[in-house]
C-alpha cells in the first residue's frame, strides 16, 4: 500500500470517528438526567459562503458557495447558550482578468472549488429578545477540491486536488451576528444568522500562506423541546 493512500484511509476514518463521536455525545447529553429538556433544541441551517483564499497574491476573488447541515443548541441560561452545527460547506475562490499578448486581449479565468465538512462550536450571547452574538471555533474536514482554468477561447481545464497536497484538517475563528425567534406564532423558531470564518491553518501544504476566509448567510429553523414528553 503507497503513503499516499494510507494517509487518504487514515483521513477518512478520522472523519467518521469524529462524526461518530458527536452522534454519540449529542446521543449522551440528550438522553441525560441532568439535562432539562427544555433547555437542549436541535435543527437545521443552510445558506450562502462567500468565500476567497487569502494568500499573498492580489488575484484571489471572492467565490459564493453554499452550506447545509443540522445543529444542536444548549441553553445555559435566558441570556446565554451554546451551539454546535455539522454540515456540509462549499468554498473556494475565483477571479478573471485581462492581459495583453502581442497587442491582442486575452480574458483569463480560475476557480478553485473546496468542499468541507464544517464542525463549529460557538458561545451565544443574547443582546436582546431579537438579537445575539456568537464566537468560538470551528474543526473543518476536507473532502475534495479541483481548479478550473480556461485562457481565451480555449476549453476549460480542470484538476482535482492530488492527495497529499492539501490539509485534511482545518481550524479556524468564526463570529457572527443572529436573530433569535425571528417572526410571530407558529414561525418565533425560524432564525437568519451572519457568520463570518477566518482559517488558521493552510489550504494548500508547501504552498506559503493559504487560508481561508469568507462570510455565511443562513436561514435556519429550531425545533424547540424535542425531548419534553
Amino acid at each position: 500500500m503507497s503513503m499516499r493512500n494510507h494517509i487518504s484511509i487514515k483521513h477518512n476514518t478520522f472523519i467518521k470517528r469524529t462524526i461518530t463521536l458527536l452522534i454519540v455525545l449529542l446521543t449522551i447529553v440528550s438522553s441525560s438526567n441532568n439535562i432539562k429538556s427544555q433547555e437542549l433544541s436541535f435543527g437545521f441551517t443552510g445558506g450562502l459562503n462567500m468565500n476567497t483564499i487569502s494568500t499573498k497574491s492580489d488575484d484571489g476573488g471572492l467565490k459564493v458557495g453554499f452550506n447545509i447541515g443540522g445543529l444542536a443548541q444548549y441553553q445555559l441560561n435566558d441570556n446565554m447558550s451554546v451551539i454546535a452545527n455539522i454540515k456540509l460547506s462549499a468554498k473556494g475562490q475565483q477571479f478573471s482578468k485581462i492581459e495583453e499578448n502581442q497587442n491582442n486581449y486575452i480574458k483569463i479565468y480560475h476557480s478553485t472549488s473546496l468542499y468541507y465538512i464544517d464542525i463549529p462550536i460557538l458561545y451565544q450571547y443574547h443582546i436582546k429578545d431579537l438579537l445575539g452574538l456568537e464566537i468560538g471555533p470551528s474543526f473543518n474536514f476536507f473532502l475534495s477540491g479541483k481548479d478550473k482554468s480556461k485562457i481565451g477561447n480555449t476549453t476549460s481545464e480542470i484538476k482535482k486536488f492530488a492527495k497529499g497536497s492539501y490539509n485534511p484538517f482545518e481550524f479556524g475563528l468564526t463570529f457572527g451576528i443572529f436573530t433569535r425567534d425571528l417572526g410571530q406564532s407558529s414561525f418565533n423558531n425560524i432564525f437568519i444568522e451572519f457568520r463570518y470564518f477566518i482559517g488558521l491553518t493552510n489550504v494548500i501544504k508547501d504552498y506559503g500562506r493559504n487560508v481561508n476566509t469568507g462570510a455565511f448567510l443562513n436561514i435556519g429553523y429550531i425545533i424547540r423541546n424535542p425531548l419534553k414528553k
